[in-house]
């Protein structure tokens, strides 16, 4: 009998991700990866406040950063231009993109979660950079009603970070060997 390509490939992932799991690591990979990860992990956090401080983490206060404020408003922000939303979104398109790779691909070795879960926290931040950075597009161009999407969007971007961090970490320093 001749296998499908398709049961061909989950055999190949399966001999692939049950060979090494992060909890194999030995005590320089385990430092390494932890290291690495509270670093990233206060770097995003910065972006959060960041983001808090320029909005104050409201809709409304999301939409005034890109559209402008009401002329009849404390403190005066400008409409950001396209050369500014093109530089933005580049900017955090690219960067993001790197992020969830880095971790999506330490996370692939994690042996705490089931393929399905796995699956979803690996690929919903991907799929969420482009609603959260789409979003913001269309709430400067379009409508600031869409800031509703940016901050869905984002929020299940931040939870799937923290999901996948805190497995990770728990693998590498709980996990019995």
């Amino acid at each position: 009998m001749i296998a499908s390509p398709e049961s061909m490939n989950e055999t190949n992932a399966e001999r692939v991700t049950t060979h090494w799991r992060l909890c194999n690591a030995d005590s320089t990979l385990r430092l390494f990866i932890t290291t690495f990860l509270i670093l990233l992990t206060s770097g995003y956090a910065i972006g959060l406040l960041f983001v808090d401080h320029t909005t104050s983490g409201t809709p409304r206060g999301l939409a005034e950063q890109y559209r402008g404020s009401p002329e009849n408003t404390a403190e005066i922000k400008y409409a950001k231009s396209i050369d500014e939303m093109y530089m933005f979104l580049h900017n955090h398109v690219l960067s993001l993109s790197l992020v969830f790779f880095t971790v999506g691909g330490l996370f692939y070795f994690s042996s705490i979660v089931g393929h399905a879960v796995k699956k979803f926290l690996m690929v919903e931040p991907i799929i969420a950079i482009a609603t959260t950075f789409g979003g913001i597009w269309l709430m400067r161009f379009v409508s600031e009603l869409f800031s509703w999407l940016v901050i869905i969007s984002g929020v299940t971007m931040v939870g799937c970070f923290l999901i996948m961090i805190t497995l990770i970490l728990w693998e590498l320093w709980r996990v019995q060997r």
